[in-house]
């Protein structure tokens, strides 16, 4: 009997975000999480970028693309460039997508990777999140 009761007042060990109320989450700002990476063998603790804007989000995306070690032709790399015209195939985009996720915080999931074929589709594709994470003040799930 003592040991039943116990068990009915301890704490959960987890908590989820869908066990939070709306009433709860409503009227704070979401702010972004430190991220803790080891980079040279040291445990480095930042934060992820916010891209607000669509120029920040266009010039990240190509930043990120062009500094991609196995691009080719990066001088002709513009945002309606196909990834395949630089010299990166599926797997490529799955690293640079995971790049996108390190760097932002987003889950991208395994069913969106095909469809990112262009420079656009991952420009489009922070902009899809981005909207979502104003209007719902949160993070989609994928």
């Amino acid at each position: 009997m003592i040991r039943g009761l116990r068990m009915l007042t301890m704490r959960p060990l987890y908590t989820f975000a869908a066990d939070k109320t709306p009433a709860t989450t409503q009227g704070k700002q979401q702010q972004a999480k430190p991220i803790q990476v080891y980079k040279d063998g040291q445990l480095i603790t930042k934060n992820y970028l916010q891209l607000k804007k669509s120029q920040d989000i266009e010039g990240y995306v190509l930043t990120l693309v062009k500094n991609y070690y196995r691009t080719t032709n990066k001088s002709a790399l513009t945002l309606d460039s196909e990834l395949e015209q630089h010299g990166l195939d599926s797997l490529d985009s799955i690293e640079l997508s995971m790049q996108i996720e390190e760097d932002l915080g987003y889950v991208i999931s395994a069913e969106t990777l095909p469809v990112l074929n262009k420079v656009r589709h991952y420009v489009n594709y922070i902009k899809q999140v981005e909207q979502y994470k104003v209007e719902n003040n949160a993070a989609p799930l994928a």
